[in-house]
């Protein structure tokens, strides 16, 4: 009875252990149909794929799936993957977050559920850690669009081996003997590589293993250096994408992962799709040689690879007329439109100079214009403001507490002579200095006017800005005045009023601020590129957004010290005459200036291409349709015109039409490398 129950027990076990390896093989095999074509990223540590359950990042709840490997291609368990997703805010809307923390569920492979509240770019960090092997990545990432692109933190393994859009798909390579020795090693500057399928199998469609073999020129094995390999079908180069005009080929090449071993080989299984021609790159580097290129070709049902065709001697590439983005190591077709590749010279594309003959010139669109040297004036054009001259504005207050009595100035707009009463205030303090006064006067009569003691007491309230005519009539009535007037100093208009009838000031607080409008000032921005045209005494003229009939002629009065750092503007003060009074602080107004800047080179504005701090311009050789790239430096520019300060010279002809594609073609190499 007991053995028939452990052999029960044993049956019961192994069933579960087959259902489990069944459901473990499948979820890997699931992962891994996901992940296939899911682009992967390198760091010194770790490469990384990234894939998602929809196939791309939606509103709501996402699934996202992550294949951690190491450098060598082994799987990566039990790492922490901690992310997270960011929208930045935009407007009074703050950033929004969504976490993204990744569990391992087979080994190397981890998901991760997330939620995206809205639609938009929401970039992505993750931070991956093992042991004391860490990496922060950074990811491009939007809703609706497939596909993830590095940003920060490493780089796409595709990307590292240059492909083009042409059926020679890879650059060749300088330092590349393309014939093989008779161990059947093709020379790579200074690797000796062979690339072999198992067995001289014959390639086919499916899987086909092989072995890369990576030796120095002295035939010693090189083993654990950098040996990558990237697969592209022929047949898919010369299909291209309508809606992004590019070949699909870029997207559909397939990095193979290498697996070393100590004699120098590196074995791997390329799978091929379907029957055809394809090319394959063995890219190779190290720190001790530097770095190597070998492209070979290859065709199923064959078991040869041969070295892609050699580029004539003086031949830099091959490329399209009209689709200077291809570039092919031999003659061909573009990809694009079918039209035969042209060649492009090496001393061409060292110099910079290229060569477009007059049907090209045509479909381009090509025309020229002479740099001159011409007489030209800069027009300038500020919006200002008008403001009260603060030369001849004025503050009313007082050096005592008190209660305003009767206002005679008592709205804003109001003008003033000098001598009219403003408004009468009374306070107890100035009361008993007036009495005291009175008494003081009353006691030392009989000693005359210059007594010290009385001329104390008229003195005190002299300090509180108590006129001669106001003591002098205090004098004549023989009793204090219980409201005190307060007089205007000057002619004006009352600009601001803080006070009312029946009010309580302190003393020190301003009650009154008056301006004299006969003059104005104008306070204008000028941007800063304009500033070294400007002058002190500058003329201008002045025009105002409602009065548009009338100008009025001005000059700069003063250029202030301080540049906006917001607005990269300078303000700029105008003094102009407003004796009719029909300009009001606050009015908009627009200044024009006209700066005379004597005889310069210039060349049209569409001559010069810009980009970033560089400025290019495209001067016509004449001789067989020859056109060069010149870094110029550039200065004023004014009425479609632009000074060149240095670069050319007058009397060139500069390209003003098709620039766009020019530049295109002559790839702005050799001194312009920044373009």
């Amino acid at each position: 009875m007991k053995q028939r129950l452990l052999v029960s027990i044993i049956i019961i076990l192994a069933v579960i252990l087959s259902y489990f390896s069944y459901v473990y093989r499948s979820s890997t095999n699931a992962f891994t149909q996901q992940m296939s074509d899911a682009k992967e990223y390198r760091t010194d540590d770790y490469r990384i794929a990234i894939a998602f359950e929809d196939g791309v990042p939606a509103v709501g709840n996402n699934t996202a799936i992550l294949q951690l490997r190491d450098a060598k291609g082994n799987a990566v368990s039990e790492a922490k993957i901690r992310g997270q997703a960011e929208m930045a805010a935009m407007g009074s809307m703050p950033s929004m977050r969504a976490p993204v923390i990744f569990n391992e569920i087979s080994p190397g492979f981890y998901t991760a559920e997330f939620a995206l509240a809205m639609r938009g770019e929401w970039p992505l960090k993750l931070q991956i850690s093992k042991d004391n092997k860490s990496a922060d990545l950074s990811f491009d990432m939007a809703t609706g669009r497939s596909g993830l692109t590095i940003s920060g933190g490493g780089v796409s393994m595709a990307s590292e081996i240059p492909v083009n859009d042409n059926p020679a798909t890879f650059p060749s390579t300088t330092g590349v003997d393309l014939s093989s020795n008779k161990q059947g090693f093709y020379t790579v500057g200074k690797y000796l590589i062979k690339v072999a399928l198992l067995e001289n199998a014959k390639l086919r469609q499916g899987d086909n293993p092989l072995i890369i073999t990576v030796q120095d020129s002295q035939n010693n094995a090189l083993s654990n250096i950098d040996v990558r390999l990237l697969v592209k079908s022929a047949l898919e180069q010369s299909m291209t994408n309508p809606d992004t005009k590019q070949t699909l080929a870029q997207d559909s090449a397939a990095l193979v992962t290498l697996l070393p071993s100590t004699d120098g080989r590196y074995q791997g299984t390329i799978a091929l799709p379907q029957a055809g021609d394809y090319d394959f790159a063995i890219d190779v580097s190290s720190e001790l040689l530097g770095h190597g290129d070998l492209i070979l070709t290859g065709q199923t049902g064959s078991s040869e690879l041969h070295a892609a065709t050699a580029t004539p001697a003086g031949i830099s590439h091959y490329t399209c007329s009209m689709h200077t983005s291809v570039r092919a190591a031999a003659p061909g077709s573009c990809p694009i439109c079918g039209m035969d590749l042209v060649p492009v010279s090496k001393q061409q594309t060292l110099s910079g100079v290229i060569s477009i003959d007059a049907r090209r010139r045509q479909l381009i669109g090509v025309k020229t214009a002479t740099a001159e040297y011409r007489e030209l004036s800069k027009s300038i054009t500020a919006v200002g403001r008008i403001a009260y001259d603060q030369h001849s504005a004025s503050e009313i207050n007082l050096k005592f507490d008190t209660w305003i009595g009767e206002l005679k100035a008592d709205f804003i707009g109001a003008r003033v002579e000098r001598g009219q009463v403003l408004f009468t205030v009374y306070s107890p303090e100035l009361l008993s200095a007036q009495q005291e006064y009175l008494e003081t006067r009353g006691r030392l009569a009989s000693r005359g006017s210059d007594d010290s003691l009385l001329k104390a007491a008229r003195s005190r309230l002299s300090l509180w800005n108590i006129s001669s005519a106001d003591i002098r009539a205090l004098e004549q009535r023989g009793r204090p005045i219980e409201f005190l007037p307060i007089y205007a100093e000057k002619n004006g208009v009352v600009v601001n009023k803080s006070i009312v009838s029946g009010s309580y000031a302190k003393a020190g607080s301003t009650l009154l601020q008056l301006a004299d409008l006969s003059t104005v000032w104008v306070e204008a921005e000028v941007y800063e590129a304009d500033l070294s045209l400007l002058e002190k005494g500058m003329s201008a003229t002045v025009n105002m957004r409602n009065l548009s009939e009338r100008e009025y002629p001005a000059k700069i009065d003063y250029i202030y010290p301080s540049v906006n750092p917001l607005t990269r503007t300078t303000r700029i003060r105008l003094i102009l005459d407003n004796s009719d009074g029909e300009l009001r602080p606050d009015m908009y107004a627009q200044v024009h200036f006209n700066k005379e800047l004597g005889k310069r080179l210039w060349v049209p504005e569409e001559a010069v291409m810009i980009a970033g701090e560089t400025r290019v311009v495209f001067v016509d050789l004449g001789s067989e349709g020859k056109i060069k790239p010149v870094l110029v430096n550039t200065g004023q520019r004014t009425k479609g015109w632009i000074e060149i300060t240095e670069g050319l010279s007058g009397g060139e002809q500069v390209i003003t039409s098709g620039n766009f594609l020019i530049a295109a073609e002559a790839k702005l190499k050799t001194g312009i490398a920044q373009w």
